[in-house]
């Protein structure tokens, strides 16, 4: 582990959607916001992902169904916290799928300049446990700290 994370409200793997699913709390001094965390399986460039969506979690006051809401920014002031929750689900989601790959895209580009960031800054954590690799200009590639992917994947080694 490489840092303190938030205990889950709820850890639960769906069989018939092969979706893992988590629910934890965003605590600052002000504010307790309900984030959501799902491994969803996607197709893209002909190939089986896992899709690792993160977000505030939306009550859709229409259809009283929660949803994801990855565009949100809340800022509440605890990131690093909310980082390594987000990061700690990978050690369940491959005891899951040990051969999976996972699918990591930002909602926009400066989302993936920070999720670029983050994979920078933990490198040394991260390189020795996952292979890291990028998608840019129609190609797969061994992660590069200064490109810009439009996403990114990572798999056990």
């Amino acid at each position: 582990m490489i840092g303190v994370t938030y205990p889950f409200l709820s850890e639960e793997y769906i069989a018939e959607t092969d979706t893992l699913f988590y629910v934890f709390l965003s605590q600052s001094e002000e504010l307790i916001i309900p984030k959501a965390i799902a491994f969803t399986p996607i197709e893209k460039i002909g190939e089986k992902y896992y899709n690792w969506g993160f977000g505030d979690m939306i009550l859709d006051p229409g259809s009283g169904q929660y949803h994801i809401d990855d565009k949100a920014e809340t800022n509440n002031g605890d990131t690093k916290t909310v980082f390594y929750t987000v990061v700690s689900t990978l050690i369940t989601f491959f005891q899951i799928h040990p051969d999976a790959i996972v699918h990591i895209e930002g909602s926009n580009e400066q989302r993936m300049r920070v999720y670029r960031n983050l994979i920078i800054r933990h490198w040394k954590q991260i390189e020795p446990v996952y292979k890291v690799e990028g998608y840019i200009e129609g190609s797969i590639e061994a992660f590069q700290p200064n490109r810009k992917y439009e996403f990114v994947l990572i798999s056990q080694k």
